[in-house]
């Protein structure tokens, strides 16, 4: 098994170190440089085995750990996508492209400032091709190629959020908040990143219409045991990937009620969410959206304009195998729920579940599956709208993924995907794909 990861190993850095050095300075990560990628460089000649350390990089000869002694912690990834449409949909192509994340977690206690103070940066850099363009599906097909921004080569600070707790119980956020990394179900996968890559199997769509991805907000928090309980966010519902925070709630305002419950059925971890969210802001249902797609030949303005946009939502997971040595590695039963306004919210209706976690083989203790299904009912309003244009009905689907870690840092991903789109006219189209992630 080690002979085979080296080799699998030697063919993924050579193509991640050509992707890395292609991108400009900017988008390589800062602790690589732009100079020649070589072993000394990439390592530091650290003493720890390149096959069991955590991130490619190491300890940067013990200056990452003095770094998080301190209160400051900087890592990232490189995640490659190589995905196409087998058959159906909008084409049928193959496309490459990838994703590289920038991370920053300060604690501000260990620095010598606010006892409870904590700020965490994200910055992403999209580049390449994906295939949300021609799968057809509202629910795109690789969620995490739809941002900073779907189309373009871009790098963007997507999250600045600055956390100040006032007591054990009651906590404080507020800034540029990635709604996604703080999406709080993920069937031990990750943001498209680790698990699934489907968007109605990662982020409920039924908040599509009203969640942007990078949103300025502020957040109150009740605590238990450190951890959010439930949540209030006052959100500008206006997207801020790329942009700042001029203009702030001049189109409105979003509301989000969260309520997260852990749970510990059967003596096995779980999880229960319930929320909503309440838009003020004015929209038309084929408006573009963070996490859904544009459907070519719906016009906004023949839709007519609804002041005002709700959803109701539920998710929960539960473990049904938990290893005896390591309760964080388990696998369980997932599902997701949702109701909406109907319009200006296209989907009127969400249902979906499947299996994910760790895997039970012995000696892969890092690898993760999952197996997935989905469904999207769209509003009767919505389809009496689009039908003299470009007919609708609703998008069902079927996902599934191996995670293959071949180090503790670097993670092979096979992913199938099923999806009848919710435009008539396009067949149902078959995804395959494989995923690269390198942690650095």
């Amino acid at each position: 098994m080690v002979n085979l990861s080296k080799s699998i190993l030697a063919v993924l850095l050579g193509t991640w170190a050509a992707t890395a050095a292609a991108q400009d300075c900017d988008c390589v990560p800062s602790s690589m440089g732009c100079s020649e990628l070589s072993p000394d460089s990439l390592f530091g000649g650290e003493s720890d085995s390149l096959w069991d350390r955590e991130r490619l990089t190491g300890d940067w000869g013990g200056y990452r750990t003095a770094l998080q002694d301190s209160g400051v912690n900087l890592y990232g990834s490189s995640t490659q996508f190589y995905q196409g449409v087998a058959s159906g949909g909008r084409e049928q192509e193959f496309e490459y492209g990838g994703k590289l994340d920038y991370r920053m977690d300060v604690e501000g206690g260990k620095l010598g400032l606010n006892p409870g103070l904590f700020v965490n940066v994200h910055a992403e850099t999209r580049y390449g091709n994906s295939i949300n363009n021609i799968d057809g599906a509202l629910a795109p097909g690789n969620i995490a190629m739809g941002f900073p921004l779907p189309d373009e080569n871009v790098t963007a600070l997507t999250g600045v959020m600055i956390t100040q707790a006032l007591s054990e119980e009651f906590a404080v956020f507020g800034g540029k908040i990635n709604t996604l990394d703080q999406y709080p179900i993920r069937y031990n996968g990750g943001p498209g990143l680790a698990g699934f890559m489907n968007t109605s199997l990662v982020f409920n769509p039924i908040g599509g219409r009203t969640v942007p991805y990078s949103a300025a907000g502020v957040v109150f928090a009740i605590m238990q045991d450190k951890v959010p309980v439930f949540t209030f966010t006052v959100f500008d519902p206006d997207e801020r990937s790329t942009i700042g925070f001029d203009d702030l709630f001049e189109n409105g305002v979003l509301f989000v009620p969260d309520l997260v419950l852990r749970t510990n059925f059967w003596d096995r971890p779980g999880i229960v969410n319930i929320g909503g969210t309440y838009s003020s802001k004015s929209y038309t249902s084929v408006d573009p959206a963070a996490y859904l797609a544009n459907i070519p030949g719906l016009l906004a303005g023949a839709f007519p304009q609804e002041s005002g946009s709700w959803s109701v939502y539920s998710a929960f997971y539960q473990a049904l195998w938990v290893d005896p040595a390591d309760h964080q590695r388990n696998w369980g039963v997932f599902g997701q729920f949702g109701v909406s306004d109907g319009n200006p919210n296209p989907i009127q209706y969400v249902a979906n579940g499947g299996i994910g976690g760790r895997s039970m083989i012995p000696g892969r203790n890092l690898d993760t599956f999952g197996v997935g299904v989905f469904y999207l009912g769209l509003s009767s309003e919505f389809k009496r709208l689009a039908r003299p244009f470009v007919p609708q009905t609703n998008e069902y689907g079927f996902e599934t993924f191996y995670n293959y870690a071949v180090t503790p840092w670097c993670h092979v991903t096979g992913d199938l995907q099923i999806v009848n789109p919710s435009t008539i006219s396009v067949d149902t189209a078959v995804i395959t794909g494989m995923r690269v992630q390198v942690l650095f």
